[in-house]
């Protein structure tokens, strides 16, 4: 939950961000953000719990099957709750009134898109406020009431911010959105299918428990299951996209229900890991008796 949190408020001050570009700045609505910000948060919170999760019953040496069954729960109840709010909150809260932020810049603010550079004569909050373009080969361009093509008003670049953009965090970014995505489309489709990917996915990852049992440091053990943890975040986006969908119903010929095609990959791949666990269990105990 804290995860959950730190990442929903963190992500919130990421859109006010991308909202403070805009000229004039868009819709100040904190709920609607929130939200938005919210669903990410939900994938985010729920890996990192479980990692955390089966590293420190690692560490504990707590039985596996107990970990397993309680982390399962758990991580399902938390999932299902956190969904559940996230999609009844904006009609347990009524709508205040909206205040649109304060539009950065003054009159004389200059826009540039391409090779187009737009001067704001009024000031930069008001929507049909004089302008001055330059375009490149033509003489400056005055418009008092800057509108377009059917009386409609031109809509202005956003001011460019300069970031230091990470591209190696780029996938782990679209992998998690994709993530939310998929939850809040199974909840749109029913309790029943969200239950079902959510519970395979959970079960999937418990089921890689013994990856934070290879060796004899927890924190290495950590870093192999945050990378065992990824793999699977981008294998979920992988089995979710329409071509692979696609692939499996054709294969099936439609003898299953759309929303248990995914749920049934990740569940036959939970029990294949399980099964490899419980076979290296008995082939080391085995090997610990001859060597005794």
């Amino acid at each position: 939950m804290v995860v959950f949190l730190f990442t929903a408020g963190f992500r919130c001050l990421g859109t006010w961000d991308n909202g403070a570009q805009f000229v004039p700045a868009g819709s100040g609505g904190l709920l609607p953000q929130f939200i938005s910000a919210a669903w990410p948060s939900l994938s985010i919170g729920l890996y990192s719990a479980l990692l955390l999760s089966l590293s420190y019953a690692a560490r504990r040496r707590i039985p596996v099957i107990r970990t397993c069954l309680v982390s399962f729960i758990l991580a399902l109840g938390f999932t299902l709750g956190i969904s559940l709010g996230l999609s009844r909150l904006p009609e347990s809260i009524p709508p205040g009134p909206e205040k649109r932020p304060i539009t950065l810049g003054k009159p004389g603010l200059l826009l540039s898109s391409a090779d187009t550079v737009i001067v704001l004569l009024d000031d930069p909050a008001k929507m049909d406020g004089s302008r001055v373009v330059s375009i490149p080969g033509r003489p400056l361009i005055y418009q008092e009431v800057p509108r377009g093509p059917g009386n409609t008003i031109l809509d202005l670049p956003p001011m460019a911010f300069n970031r230091e953009h990470i591209f190696s965090f780029n996938d782990l970014f679209i992998d998690i959105n994709l993530s939310a995505e998929q939850f809040h489309h199974r909840l749109q489709e029913g309790l029943i299918p969200f239950l079902a990917y959510a519970g395979a996915l959970i079960f999937l990852l418990v089921s890689l428990d013994f990856v934070l049992n290879l060796s004899f440091w927890p924190l290495a053990n950590l870093f192999l299951g945050a990378l065992a943890f990824r793999g699977i975040l981008a294998f979920e986006s992988f089995l979710n996209s329409r071509e692979i969908q696609e692939g499996i119903r054709s294969f099936l010929r439609n003898r299953l229900p759309e929303f248990l095609i995914s749920p049934l990959v990740l569940i036959a791949i939970g029990l294949l890991l399980i099964l490899y666990s419980l076979l290296s269990f008995f082939a080391w105990g085995r090997r610990a008796l001859d060597e005794n």
